[in-house]
């Protein structure tokens, strides 16, 4: 199951649409106060933020296709690819939207006045004023050439999933099935067979993300190794068994995450090296506060310059540099170990993964916590489906602010016919005096409200004297 290149698109929207991770149905920082528990940071802090950065780079953003995409056969973990469906069906909704909004003379008005205004033969009936803002906004944005927001509130997910985006839970759950089934199709491809007795453990290593087994005989376990060691599969692994942190939830957790956070910085750093030149740094001479390179170079010289190039190149975004070489040098004086105890470890079982020193796991007998809380989300949108009829019909299809911006418009003819009796004779000629007064009305009507912004320092007064104002003569 390759979805690489469907990743990368993803990460592209993604990374267009949010500023932060907010505001989806699911995640621990949703705002529609969806039950979620406690604890959902543990395990998550980092050092430093310069870290944080090239970590979720790694994470999110794509890096040109590579040999080691070539026999992947793990689907990829990262929380941008839960959004690949929702992605695709809106940007081909509002594609289409958009190329209709186009045909308008004035396509912001057009769209506001679907969604705002009951006169319009355009108007969109049957949304709620949230969902005909989330429209209105994922359409404008569409119109000045970015990608729409992905919300669970948005009428086109809604009317396509009915229950809005899957939780991290459930993500989580979707990928360990998939790891299981390619797991067990790698195996029955080679004719391996694991002994009903055996307790198969699968641990990756943090830096090379090599998978490496125990629990069995030393040449079944050189045979599982040499079948699961290929392509991504590793990296694949590594990064599901973070996101199954159990504290991610509220629960205990399991101590080889605790080892996890604390060296996580530490093989980041290791990762950017790697990236930027190929090295491993653990395996360099570091002397007199240098790290050098087989051919006598500043290790951090060969950093510099093969970051220089993937940035030209578009491969990486923009680094905190300075930032990172202060974190590098943290370990150019602590000097590397090889730290063999390190990594993430999964159970296998009957053809299942499990996790380890936990109740709360997506293997068999670990899942109680898990229906609960797929329960709860189900429960959770069944009720937003009862209280947006419930909405509907309270708001009988009148946008917010629409009987206000009735009332503005009727004041401001109002107005405008009171200049019309009084300033212009029945020809249409305008006379010599305008009525300043009823001038005056329409300006600070319009002024106050917000249809007018003063370019001066002072709101101007209407009057027949001559006044200079911020350095121009004025005469009304």
């Amino acid at each position: 199951m390759n979805v690489n290149a469907a990743g990368r698109n993803a990460a592209r929207d993604y990374a267009a649409v949010y500023t932060n991770r907010t505001g989806l149905p699911g995640t621990k920082s949703e705002d529609a106060k969806e039950p979620v528990r406690a604890g959902g940071a543990a395990g998550k802090y980092r050092r430093t933020d310069s870290a944080a950065v090239y970590a979720e780079q790694q994470a999110c953003q794509s890096k040109t296709a590579s040999d080691k995409d070539i026999g992947t056969t793990f689907p990829m973990p990262s929380g941008v690819c839960r959004l690949i469906k929702y992605t695709k069906l809106l940007n081909e909704h509002y594609a289409k939207v958009n190329e209709e909004n186009k045909r308008f003379d004035n396509p912001q008005q057009h769209i506001w006045d679907k969604y705002h205004n009951p006169q319009s033969p355009y108007f969109v009936r049957g949304l709620t004023n949230k969902e005909r803002q989330i429209c209105e906004d994922a359409e404008l944005r569409v119109l000045d050439g970015f990608p729409a927001p992905v919300s669970s509130y948005d009428p086109v997910i809604q009317k396509a999933f009915g229950g809005g985006i899957m939780s991290e839970e459930e993500w989580n759950d979707e990928v360990r099935s998939g790891i299981n089934d390619s797991i067990n199709r790698i195996f029955e491809e080679n004719g391996i067979v694991i002994p009903e007795d055996a307790e198969l453990r699968l641990k990756v290593d943090p830096y090379e993300y090599r998978i490496i087994a125990d629990g069995v005989d030393e040449a079944l376990a050189r045979r599982i190794e040499e079948v699961l060691n290929r392509g991504n599969n590793g990296k694949y692994l590594y990064g599901h068994l973070r996101q199954c942190n159990p504290a991610d939830h509220g629960f205990e957790q399991p101590e080889q995450y605790l080892y996890d956070t604390a060296y996580q910085e530490k093989a980041v750093m290791w990762h950017f090296v790697n990236d930027m030149t190929g090295l491993d740094m653990r395996k360099l001479e570091n002397r007199d506060g240098i790290i050098y390179t087989p051919d006598g170079r500043n290790l951090w010289d060969a950093v510099k310059e093969g970051y220089k190039e993937k940035l030209e190149k578009g491969e990486i975004s923009a680094l905190p540099m300075s930032s990172l070489y202060d974190v590098y040098q943290v370990y150019v004086k602590e000097g590397w170990d090889q730290e063999d105890e390190r990594g993430l470890t999964v159970g296998y079982k009957d053809g299942s993964l499990y996790d380890l020193d936990t109740d709360y796991g997506y293997g068999p007998g670990q899942r109680e916590w898990f229906d609960k809380s797929k329960e709860r989300h189900r429960q959770f949108w069944e009720n937003y489906r009862k209280e947006r009829e419930e909405t509907l019909r309270r708001e009988k299809d009148i946008p917010a602010g629409y009987e206000k911006w009735q009332a503005e418009m009727a004041r401001t003819e109002e107005i405008i016919a009171g200049l019309n009796d009084s300033t212009y004779n029945k020809t249409g000629k305008l006379l010599d005096q305008p009525d300043l007064k009823a001038m005056q009305i329409l300006l600070d009507y319009a002024v106050e409200n917000g249809r007018v912004i003063p370019l001066t320092k002072e709101i101007l007064s209407l009057s027949g004297k001559k006044a200079a104002q911020d350095g121009f003569d004025m005469r009304a």
